[in-house]
């Protein structure tokens, strides 16, 4: 009988140690959420790239700009559209990466288009979903 109620036991707090892990995996970390970014736009899948930015997001251009070049999910989906449709072998490779409490730096190098661009993006994320981006041209 004793071993039954001991079993019973481990049953339930292998069980709970399951349900940590399941909720720690479908957490949206920062790094998460960026890397989310990332992985669609290589796909070129516009609407998985838009779902992880807020609905009132805003890109900046360059850092220290004060007016953002895009705000909000719609408009950063339409000017991924048109970036996607203009350059079909557009693709990021990480060059690396920097994380510190919500925000996520990565050293990008942008191929497909007339010409190479490195950048520095920072995005700042919030609630699971980027809420600003700067870039470091």
């Amino acid at each position: 009988m004793k071993f039954i109620h001991l079993t019973g036991r481990l049953v339930l707090a292998i069980a709970a140690l399951i349900m940590i892990n399941t909720v720690n995996a479908q957490s949206t970390e920062p790094v998460q959420v960026v890397q989310a970014q990332l992985d669609a736009y290589n796909r070129q899948d516009v609407k998985a790239f838009a779902a992880v930015f807020a609905e009132d997001c805003q890109l900046f251009n360059k850092l220290g700009d004060t007016l953002p070049a895009v705000t909000g999910r719609q408009a950063i989906e339409e000017r991924y559209a048109a970036l996607f449709k203009q350059y079909p072998n557009n693709r990021c490779t990480l060059l690396g990466r920097m994380v510190e409490g919500n925000s996520v730096i990565d050293h990008e190098l942008i191929t497909g288009r007339e010409k190479e661009l490195r950048i520095i993006a920072i995005y700042e994320v919030k609630q699971g979903l980027i809420a600003r981006c700067w870039f470091i041209r």
